[in-house]
């Protein structure tokens, strides 16, 4: 496990309070087409991205605490709010390269080149916005290191992030404080 996902859970347990327990639950995303994993996947869609698109198993809920008396859940970020008045990472639901493996089985630029294409296509279509929904559809907000902030207070976009792991391209929920 990564240094900052430990850092994530230790923080989660600390929020267990008043009720609330960690009770966690990630986008699972599954992308349509043949093959065994993403890469294969894309592969086998000819590099096309409107014919890469996601299966309707998906499931894009995601939260940390759950309320069993107010049957409510949150997500739980280790961040001050202060550091919420720039955009910060959120979530990474969509298919990325992040091992030597997968870095194996594809040309960085190639791989790069698909994932500027998916960026294009999908922004026509509304499934960036429509992913963020899912994401914080059963959310009520975000506990962070010093309160909880409603998600009404917040506002989320999707990015490509050009400087990830080893140059591969990764899409990217962001999300921040809305400006007043």
């Amino acid at each position: 496990m990564q240094a900052r996902a430990k850092t994530g859970v230790d923080f989660e347990n600390l929020c267990e309070s008043d009720g609330w327990v960690r009770q966690t639950k990630s986008p699972k995303v599954i992308w349509g087409g043949k093959g065994r994993n993403n890469i294969t996947k894309i592969k086998n869609c000819n590099f096309n991205p409107s014919l890469f698109t996601i299966s309707e198993k998906s499931n894009f809920s995601k939260y940390d605490l759950y309320n069993p008396t107010l049957n409510k859940y949150r997500e739980v970020k280790k961040y001050k709010k202060s550091k919420l008045k720039s955009w910060v990472m959120y979530s990474e639901p969509y298919f990325k390269v992040a091992s030597w493996s997968d870095a194996g089985k594809i040309d960085k630029d190639t791989y790069n080149k698909f994932v500027q294409d998916f960026w294009d296509y999908n922004q026509t279509i509304g499934l960036f916005n429509q992913v963020e929904k899912g994401i914080n559809e059963l959310s009520e907000g975000v506990t962070c290191i010093d309160g909880f902030i409603s998600k009404d207070e917040l506002v989320f976009r999707t990015v490509i992030v050009k400087t990830s792991w080893m140059g591969y391209y990764r899409i990217t929920i962001q999300f921040k404080l809305k400006n007043d």
